[in-house]
């Protein structure tokens, strides 16, 4: 699975900007005063300003294999600790992966992600080709299970072979994308960040014959989030965004 476009919200535009484009140096595809469209590898990811208070996002971006420590030094971020005191790389047997994690300028938890099982290891790279893209994208459900099922039988999104589903956590997809699924009030790994409800928009490739599909979480928290997991139209995704 291939995340190609990921819309969010922001409180803060040009916090967001400073720093995905000033820190980690992203190009810029498209600007306006209440949005900002940048370049992860092969996604596209939006930042819509909002005024209204917005729950912290998780995402993750995967690196090559063995480059983790460099992208670290090179990009001077506040890394949290992970399980220990001390240690910034958390390592990930069962999924065949090492990780390190910090925030973004508006409290959003951001994951670099190098895993083992793909082929990200082109010596020849330079430091703005290292990011793959974004291959984790959080979403906070009231029921697991259900949004699970949902998107198992709505997308045909399989279970990710590597993880186990659990009452409050699940993913689904592969190692080039995957929907994390998170119970509301779970903390997200090794932080203090609680999971909530958010709007997002997710248009992926999926299945043997790639096609395009698009997944949309209405900020409707007064609903089960389950429930606005739906496939849409274009026509249908550009009417609902401006609600």
């Amino acid at each position: 699975m291939k995340i190609l476009e990921l819309d969010l919200y922001t409180p803060d535009l040009e916090a967001t900007r400073l720093f995905y484009v000033q820190r980690l140096g992203l190009s810029v595809l498209a600007r306006s005063a209440d949005s900002l469209t940048v370049r992860i590898g092969w996604t596209q990811l939006t930042f819509r300003s909002v005024c209204q208070p917005v729950n912290p996002y998780h995402i993750a971006i995967n690196v090559p294999r063995g480059s983790l420590e460099v992208i670290m030094h090179y990009f001077d971020l506040d890394y949290l600790d992970t399980q220990q005191p001390g240690k910034t790389i958390a390592d990930f047997p069962d999924w065949r992966a090492r990780a390190c994690y910090f925030y973004d300028g508006t409290g959003n938890l951001l994951e670099f992600i190098a895993r083992t099982d793909l082929p990200l290891d082109n010596p020849n790279l330079t430091i703005n080709d290292l990011f793959q893209g974004v291959s984790e994208i959080g979403l906070a459900t009231e029921d697991v299970a259900c949004t699970s099922e949902q998107i198992q039988e709505r997308f045909a999104v399989p279970q990710y072979d590597k993880s186990t589903p659990m009452p409050d956590f699940n993913a689904l997809g592969d190692d080039n994308g995957l929907f994390i699924l998170s119970r509301v009030g779970r903390k997200w790994l090794f932080s203090a960040t609680p999971a909530g409800l958010n709007y997002c928009r997710v248009r992926f490739l999926n299945g043997p014959d790639r096609s395009s599909q698009e997944l949309y979480f209405y900020e409707v928290n007064r609903l089960p989030i389950g429930w606005s997991v739906r496939s849409v139209s274009a026509s249908e995704s550009r009417s609902s965004l401006a609600v």
